[in-house]
Order: C-alpha cells, then structure tokens, then sequence
C-alpha cells in the first residue's frame, strides 16, 4: 500500500469544521494554536462557531481551510500514518508543502493570508466570474473558451476527466455558458468572489513574486505534486515561482492524480473539510481506495481502514 494525502481547497469551508479533531487530538490542536498566534486573531474560533457568510469571506476563508487542512493531516501523522506524497487544491497546495515539511508552520497562515487578501483586491467586485462545466471532456470546454468573442476566459481548474472549471471575465463567462448550454451541455455558474487561476489573478501573483524574495524554502521531505503541472517538486527553489504561477495558472488537477497513480499510489486520504476531493479521486481513477479525514468518525474509519490493508 502506497498512501497520499491530498488537502482541501477554498469553497470547501463549513461552520464548526475540525472542532471535534481540535477537541480529542492534541496535534490538531497544536495547528490552530500556530494560526491563532501567527495572525493575531481566533483562527479557531471563526471555524468552530464562525457563520457560513463570514467564513465564505476570502479573507477568512483561506486561513481557515488551511488550518482544517493541517490539522487533519497532523491528526494522522500522530497516529502514524505518514504518506508517500502529498499534493492540495489550490489552496490547499500551500497545506501540502507545510506538510511536507518545505514551508515552516510558523510562516505559513500570514503567507496565505496575503495570498487571499491579494486575490480577493486582484478584481473589482463582478467583473470576474467561474462556472463549472460538468459531463463534457476538458477539450470541448477548451474549444468552447476559444470561441467566446465577448472576452477573456479559461479553463481554470481541470477537476476530473468529465470536470472543467472555467474562469475570467463576467460576460465572457456568461457567454461560454450560453454556448455550452445550447450544445447541451450541464453548466453551473459558481458562487465566488473572483476569477481565480487566470490572468486575471496577476496582480496578485505579483505581491505574491515579492513576498517569496524574503522567504525561504526547504527542500520537501516527501514527494508534492504541484498545481501548475502535476508533477512533483524536488527542488526548494523552484517552489515559489510554482506557486507564483498557480494563483493565475490552471490547475491540472487530472494529471496530478494520474501521475501520483503511475508513481504507486493506490490510497488517497483526503485531509480537511468536506469530500469533494474525494469524489474527483473516484471520478478520475479506478481501483484505488478513497479515504478522508475531517471528524472523529472519518478519522476513526480511516485508521481502521488501512489497518486492513496492512
């Protein structure tokens, strides 16, 4: 049995999310004590009792998830259960790294911090918009982003072989819906505040550029298949120009599933709130066992599920 962790992304985000982990496991506890610390406010307080509409803020939103993240990984490692490689949905990449020991826990909450607040004053409020494309493959969205005339879209997140997320400008989105409505075609305009893994995102890619000059990487201590190509980085110096890129780039979200499968990997726990990383892992590949962390009832399904396999 080979095992990665994969870590959850914004948008996965729900009220009292890793409030009973936080409770029982003292690593868990340990992560939302760092991030409380690191930003000077009740990091943990807003996910256990925060509402929906605060926690669906980007400003908060992507301290808390990453928080949730850790700390369902943490839970794991304490138990023992230490992956072969690791990789997180945007987001979440930053958990992944973390993990992996290529960002310090100390750093990491104020570095996605900035990276939110920077996304979220990248765009003016609705002149960027994301839909989902669902049941088609990702050439024919591709093709259909082509041939929108009103402006500037992508596909964005590349979620599973029948999956594609698309970004950019609010009319272009709404035109590339239009089109793929009248082929047919299920699409579903997402609730988000801004247009994110596209061009769109430069500016802040850019702040992001010049917070990595006076930050420090480490080399992974195990394998992290990156956004941006779906490979894994080996070098510590090339992890911020990654993740530099992955705030405007599309996620290739297939690929990194693919090739952790064809590295071994044949078990997939997915670390932090909700399951849709879950259903993109059974949506994508065949054979593999699915498992996930975000209670006490998962966390205990989980353990119990690979001491079966071992």
């Amino acid at each position: 049995m080979k095992t990665a962790f994969l870590f959850s992304g914004q948008g996965a985000q729900y009220p009292g999310m890793m409030k009973e982990i936080y409770d029982t496991e003292a690593a868990a506890k340990e992560v939302f004590d760092a991030a409380d610390k690191a930003l000077g406010r009740e990091i943990s307080k807003l996910c256990f009792e925060g509402a929906q509409e605060e926690l669906n803020l980007t400003h908060n939103t992507q301290p808390c998830v990453l928080a949730a993240d850790l700390a369902a990984g943490m839970a794991l490692k304490a138990k023992g259960i230490v992956p072969e490689a690791v990789a997180g949905f945007s987001l979440g990449e930053y958990a992944a790294l973390t993990f992996a020991g290529a960002i310090p826990m100390d750093e990491v909450f104020a570095m996605v911090q900035l990276r939110a607040d920077a996304m979220q004053e990248a765009v003016p409020a609705g002149k960027g918009a994301m839909a989902a494309f669902i049941g088609a493959p990702a050439d024919e969205v591709e093709k259909l982003c082509s041939t929108v005339k009103s402006g500037y879209v992508i596909p964005a997140n590349y979620n599973s072989p029948i999956q594609t997320v698309i970004s950019g400008e609010a009319d272009a989105v709404d035109e590339a819906i239009a089109l793929g409505v009248e082929k047919g075609l299920r699409c579903m305009k997402l609730a988000v505040s801004a247009p994110f893994h596209c061009a769109m995102m430069k500016p802040a890619a850019q702040k992001l550029e010049e917070l990595f000059e006076s930050k420090s990487f480490s080399a992974p201590e195990i394998p992290v298949y990156m956004n941006v190509n779906g490979e894994p980085v080996s070098s510590a110096g090339d992890i911020p120009e990654l993740l530099v890129k992955q705030a405007m780039s599309s996620v290739q979200w297939v690929k990194t599933l693919e090739n952790m499968r064809d590295s071994g990997i044949d078990t997939f726990i997915e670390c932090g709130p909700g399951k849709t990383l879950s259903g993109l892992v059974k949506k994508t590949l065949k054979g593999v066992k699915i498992c996930r962390v975000e209670n006490i009832k998962t966390l205990e399904s989980t353990l119990e599920a690979l001491s079966e396999e071992q």
